[in-house]
């Protein structure tokens, strides 16, 4: 994949296109063994066009063909192949239809998209002014589509996915099954994963992404030993499984509409982390009633002060006066370490954190709200509620039970 622009190469934007390409290309068998970025110079474009087709079968070249001064990728093409541009009179003719049903007339700058290099053939774009198209170099078969993200990934599932299944009709489809872990540490997973024995073409990959850690199965599709192999690195994650082909968002939303429970939530140092968090996701937005974001500004120094008391007092409060089944909070940031509290009707769970090692922040409230959202779901899956995180340090927890006649 080679990537044009100037905002893409210093980092102005995210390259997701790039990312969704490598996935779905992976999916459809026809993995990438190269990613590109160049700027918007015109020879620069033209001098990475060759050397991808001195290297590559297939290129799929994003960005570029708007109709601004700095779209230079059709024009580097034509360099590239040494011929000349010609007006492609059928998309011409479209993109004036498209204005004039919009009661507009075609601005002259978007002649420009018209013009394609002398024997490239036209791929559709219903849903942008910038067609795609495809064109040969070096025997490299190369397809140029819109930076776009919409047009972009409509272009290649519409129009690209079938000519390369054309082109390359033996290519095995893939599969990716993914598996979402908390408490892991990179080498621990990797050890306790390390002795599985996995048939040919089964390949493990990891993706550590701030507090997770995915673990992929690539294997060929509908491989009949996919679920033995899964089900077999699911026994060896366990408890710390903590999404199952979906993220642990998801995976507490489940739980908490299956279970029609309600929740709520108080936050002093993750301040509204989790609560915005919930929020992101249809089913734990169902689910979550009420939230206070309190100050951390002011710490309590009373020396009888107890902060996994406070803290499960801010837990039973938040249940009580919002009238919900669970009770999740986050206390004050002192010394370093955090109190984490859930309160529900059979008991109250307590525990205090913090960093193994030096963590930002912004990181740590990130860590903090990750193992309230984990309390949940433990509590939830009936799951030990303290377990050992290999970021964290437990410097105390604390269960108080329910008894009967209390909850009565």
């Amino acid at each position: 994949m080679l990537s044009t622009g100037e905002e893409v190469l210093h980092g102005d934007i995210t390259d997701t296109n790039a990312a969704w390409l490598s996935r779905r290309c992976f999916e459809e068998g026809f993995a990438l063994h190269r990613r590109v970025t160049v700027g918007d110079a015109v020879d620069d474009i033209a001098i990475e066009l060759v050397r991808c087709s001195q290297v590559s079968d297939v290129v799929i070249v994003n960005g570029g063909l708007g109709p601004t001064t700095d779209d230079l990728t059709t024009e580097a093409m034509a360099m590239a192949m040494n011929v000349d541009l010609e007006l492609n009179n059928h998309w011409l003719t479209e993109l004036k239809e498209r204005f004039e049903k919009n009661g507009k007339a075609m601005p002259k700058s978007n002649i420009k998209q018209a013009m394609l290099p002398e024997g490239a053939e036209l791929v559709d774009n219903p849903v942008g002014s910038a067609c795609g198209f495809a064109a040969t170099l070096n025997d490299c078969l190369f397809f140029f589509t819109p930076g776009v993200p919409s047009e972009f990934k409509h272009m290649f599932e519409n129009e690209i996915v079938s000519r390369l299944q054309t082109r390359f009709p033996n290519t095995k489809k893939q599969e990716i099954q993914r598996l979402y872990t908390f408490g892991f540490s990179e080498s621990l997973l990797n050890d306790k994963l390390e002795a599985l024995a996995l048939p040919d073409d089964f390949e493990l990959g990891y993706r550590s992404s701030l507090p997770f850690i995915e673990v992929k199965l690539f294997s060929p599709r509908q491989h009949s030993d996919i679920s033995l192999i899964t089900d077999a690195i699911r026994n060896v994650l366990g408890d710390r499984l903590v999404g199952d082909g979906v993220p642990m968002l998801e995976t507490v939303g489940g739980l908490l509409s299956q279970e029609n429970t309600t929740i709520a939530v108080a936050e002093k140092f993750s301040g509204g982390y989790l609560a915005n968090w919930l929020n992101q996701a249809e089913e734990t937005k169902e689910a979550f009633v009420q939230g206070w974001v309190l100050s951390d500004s002011t710490l309590i120094t009373d020396s009888e002060y107890n902060p996994l008391a406070a803290v499960l007092a801010m837990a039973t409060a938040s249940r009580e006066n919002a009238g919900v089944n669970i009770g999740l909070a986050c206390g004050n940031m002192e010394a370093g370490r955090v109190a984490l509290g859930l309160s529900a009707a059979d008991g109250d769970w307590g525990i205090i954190v913090k960093p193994r090692r030096s963590q930002s922040n912004e990181n740590f409230r990130c860590y903090t709200a990750t193992m309230l959202l984990d309390m949940l779901r433990r509590y939830l899956s009936g799951h030990t509620m303290f377990p050992d995180i290999a970021s964290l340090v437990t410097l105390e927890s604390l269960h108080i039970p329910v008894e009967a006649d209390d909850a009565n």
